[in-house]
């Protein structure tokens, strides 16, 4: 009798356990405590003293892990490694993305001193869509002189499925793979199979023949996305009455100045460049021919961002869409707890707004808008509350010495009173500066368990010292 009670009472236990979830890192458990409460437990991986870039989960926590229902992620770099390796080990594993929807940085927007990192910040702007009007320049017909294939049939035959699952794991994506598959099976569908470029004279091959038109240039157009991202289309009409090519077309290839280039897309048409400016969903792709099917896609994975800055929890106003995307999960796993998550999500976003105007309201009147960070973390938070990010660690690595004399240079020119570290990264660069420019090392962790207390500390230390 007592052994049937004794399972009985286990068994009890068992349909009344809470469910549980894992968070990435500590601020984001902090996140979802606020929006369930006492309805699940929560477990977490990376703790404050380890650096969150290059962490390697415990045996402990995978365990703990296959026992979570949801896991949600942030886009830390380890994440890119270990969330497949999650989803592959724990199939009914929800893994949840909450930096989705949020307009992420790119890690090379942090300011530092490498020319040739320089050099490659402002290829990627152009490339990312993110350039100012006086930045573009005329270009002429010979930039794309060669010959080039559609990349249309290495999509349907699957060539570039690896590609779309590298897109869908990157830490911004907003599409799966099925959903990144039929997109570009809109963006790169055409019955044109070769296109060859010399000069004016422009061919376009199809299964039906080969025909040929004379085109000059016409200036270019600047378009600007929902997304805010801006793109340059450079414009040619085919003055061969003779010709049975399109009149209009425009080429786009992520330039905004005289370059060779390996591909490009174009679009095509009879009406107007005006019109033809309007087409988004439809823009046939070529590759130079003497590119093979493996050194498109080597292109295309290189092209693929996933060195974003993922310290979105930086910035209140962000954290709101966070919250967003972790009441959604909730709700979704546990739909008979809606009421108490939409509940809490709301109370959540007032206390947010509250932080944020404390943070403003310390931060008012500042004149030295520029602070030295040894890991740039703070990105978000500089952007958020007009603020200058200058790091000294640069891409993960401990500056060089010609790096460390101009940050030293750029200190003394600043007045520097303070440089701030995180517990989680080495502070010998950072005693260095400060010994030699007599400023204080501060520490401010972003990695903190209590979010809210210790994003108000941060603020408090930046009134403090700048």
């Amino acid at each position: 009798m007592k052994k049937l009670i004794s399972v009985l009472c286990i068994g009890a236990a068992f349909l009344h356990a809470k469910p549980v979830v894992t968070t990435s890192i500590l601020p984001t458990k902090y996140f979802v405590e606020q929006i369930a409460g006492d309805s699940v437990n929560i477990n977490h991986m990376v703790n404050p003293d380890s650096d969150p870039h290059i962490y390697e989960p415990r045996p402990e926590q995978m365990k703990n892990l296959e026992k979570s229902d949801i896991f949600f992620a942030v886009g830390m770099e380890y994440e890119n490694s270990w969330l497949p390796k999650f989803a592959k080990n724990y199939p009914n594993l929800d893994i949840v993305k909450t930096q989705k929807d949020v307009p992420m940085l790119s890690s090379v927007d942090h300011k530092h001193h490498d020319h040739q990192h320089d050099n490659h910040k402002e290829h990627k702007k152009s490339y990312d869509g993110i350039f100012d009007d006086k930045d573009i320049k005329d270009r002429d017909i010979s930039d794309w002189n060669g010959e080039y294939n559609s990349i249309y049939p290495y999509l349907l035959d699957g060539s570039f499925d690896i590609v779309l699952k590298a897109k869908a794991s990157a830490p911004n994506s907003n599409k799966n793979f099925k959903e990144y598959k039929e997109y570009y099976k809109k963006g790169y569908k055409s019955d044109i199979n070769r296109i060859v470029i010399n000069n004016e004279n422009i061919s376009f091959h199809t299964k039906n023949g080969v025909n040929e038109g004379k085109y000059i240039y016409k200036g270019y157009d600047i378009l600007t996305y929902k997304s805010g991202k801006r793109g340059v289309r450079y414009q040619f009409e085919n003055v061969d009455p003779n010709s049975k090519t399109p009149k209009f077309i425009q080429f786009s290839d992520h330039e905004i100045t005289p370059t060779k280039v390996s591909h490009f897309h174009i679009y095509m048409g009879d009406d107007s460049f005006k019109k033809l400016s309007l087409e988004l969903e439809n823009w046939p792709t070529f590759y130079k021919t003497s590119m093979t099917k493996a050194d498109i896609v080597e292109d295309m994975l290189e092209h693929i961002d996933s060195n974003f800055d993922s310290h979105i929890w930086l910035d209140p106003i962000l954290v709101k869409i966070q919250a967003k995307n972790i009441a959604d999960a909730l709700i979704s796993h546990y739909p008979k707890n809606r009421a108490l998550y939409e509940e809490n999500l709301a109370k959540f976003y007032n206390e947010l707004d509250m932080l944020d105007s404390y943070i403003k309201e310390q931060l008012n009147g500042i004149k030295n808008r520029n602070f030295i960070v040894y890991h740039p973390s703070w990105a978000y938070f500089a952007k958020r509350y007009n603020l200058n990010q200058i790091a000294i660690e640069t891409e993960g690595k401990e500056p060089k010495p010609t790096q460390l004399a101009n940050l030293i240079k750029e200190a003394k020119e600043e007045n520097a009173k303070v440089i701030f570290v995180a517990p989680q990264f080495s502070k010998k660069a950072a005693k260095l500066i400060a010994d030699e420019v007599g400023a204080n090392v501060v520490e401010i962790d972003p990695l903190a368990k209590d979010w809210i207390k210790n994003m108000k500390n941060t603020a408090d230390a930046f009134k403090k010292s700048l």
